[in-house]
């Protein structure tokens, strides 16, 4: 059952019926579709073994350790409090099918976007300790005039325990139900586009206004759901959002995997995968979602950047 917590995101509940069966019923699939088209957002609460996000938080927070050393790391919107971090994917220790292929989430993917969802993305954003007063400006994930349909969602998977205090996101509700590039900052200046690579003149940047945010504000003003490990968070890439703050002494990791409608005419962006472990990403996809990607061996893949870009664009604007 979804049970709204006042104005926040609505929460995706397994009964014990769902769970045996390893996935949710006409019933529920339509109250989360419900929320998706509302708000935006919506959370499906404890679907992952937690054993399995302990483990790969853990791997990952120390890997997080070293990348914040190196002088030469890009941060998002080039603010020094959050950056893209690729998970583990070379060694199979840390390749669990409940977290790369869950069954919930494609469920819900499936009904949102259309059969079969086109995964095209995966990477983690990491809010590094320590990071106060340090948030992103609210904005949506394109630099394009995108369109007004469910055309992407992300699944958020979070890797530890999201509070305010370790910078859980802010969240526009409602924003996407009539998202428009024209509530975004369109560049005239080659420094906007300095932490925006995907950007180009006289384009929209991701950045939303300061008058459209102000009269949203008014509406419905942005709020910072938490989640816990086992949840996975479900956005419509259209939703207004920022990277806040983490004022504790540990990152905070999550997870984030890229769906896009399969009638969605972006033919070029692709997820980045280790060519050793092909067979765990093809054999677990079943008839749930089409993996798009390129595979490398692993020294290639180890030295990759591509995999930092996301650009949807789709191929008529190319």
């Amino acid at each position: 059952m979804i049970a709204p917590l006042e104005d926040d995101v609505k929460v995706l509940r397994l009964s014990e019926a769902e769970r045996r069966a390893g996935k949710y019923s006409p019933e529920t699939l339509g109250k989360a579709l419900d929320a998706l088209h509302q708000d935006g957002l919506l959370l499906l609460k404890d679907v992952i073994d937690v054993k399995h996000i302990e483990a790969l938080n853990a791997k990952m927070c120390a890997d997080a350790d070293k990348m914040r050393a190196d002088p030469a790391k890009s941060y998002n919107h080039g603010i020094k409090s959050n950056f893209l971090q690729r998970p583990p994917l070379t060694d199979p220790t840390y390749l669990y099918p409940d977290i790369y292929f869950n069954k919930f989430l494609l469920q819900v993917a499936n009904a949102y976007l259309g059969h079969k969802p086109i995964w095209n993305w995966l990477a983690s954003n990491t809010a590094l300790s320590g990071t106060k007063g340090m948030r992103q400006p609210v904005h949506k994930d394109c630099a394009f005039a995108h369109p007004q349909y469910p055309y992407y969602i992300i699944g958020n998977i979070p890797l530890c325990e999201f509070t305010v205090e370790n910078g859980a996101t802010e969240f526009w509700l409602g924003t996407h139900a009539h998202a428009s590039w024209r509530e975004q900052v369109i560049s005239d200046r080659p420094e906007q586009l300095q932490a925006y690579p995907e950007g180009r003149m006289g384009d929209p940047i991701p950045d939303v206004l300061e008058e459209a945010k102000e009269a949203r504000a008014k509406v419905r003003p942005p709020t910072q759901p938490l989640c816990s490990p086992g949840d996975i968070m479900i956005r419509d890439l259209r939703l207004w959002h920022a990277g806040m703050p983490n004022m504790t002494d540990k990152h905070r990791v999550m997870l984030a995997l890229g769906y896009q409608n399969p009638n969605y005419p972006n033919y070029s962006m692709r997820c980045h995968l280790p060519l050793s472990q092909q067979d765990f990403f093809h054999e677990n996809a079943q008839d749930l979602t089409e993996v798009r990607a390129n595979f490398y061996d692993d020294e290639e893949f180890e030295n990759l950047k591509k995999d930092a870009v996301f650009d949807l664009r789709p191929n008529y604007l190319h």
